[in-house]
């Protein structure tokens, strides 16, 4: 066995073999969590506007974070022209 084991393709062999295993179950590991978007309760407006036929695209809430436009920062203007 010791022989057989000094051999580096053996390892190279085991060492995928390991590996292709190792892939594999965590693959299928995350295949188990639904990942599913969450059902919306009965009695909202989605649930309203659907059954009446109408067609509803859910809106990403604005960011709380407002970002600074790049430049410099804007000027009152002066007062009125002579």
């Amino acid at each position: 066995m010791a022989k057989l084991l000094r051999k580096p393709v053996v390892i190279a062999i085991i060492v995928a073999v390991l590996g292709i295993a190792t892939l594999l179950l965590v693959n299928h590991t995350t295949l188990i969590v639904d990942l599913r978007p969450r059902q919306t309760p009965p009695g909202t407006t989605f649930n309203a506007a659907k059954e009446a036929g109408a067609d509803v695209a859910p809106t990403i809430p604005e960011s709380a974070i407002k970002p600074t436009p790049p430049g410099p920062t804007p000027v009152q203007p002066g007062g009125p022209p002579k």
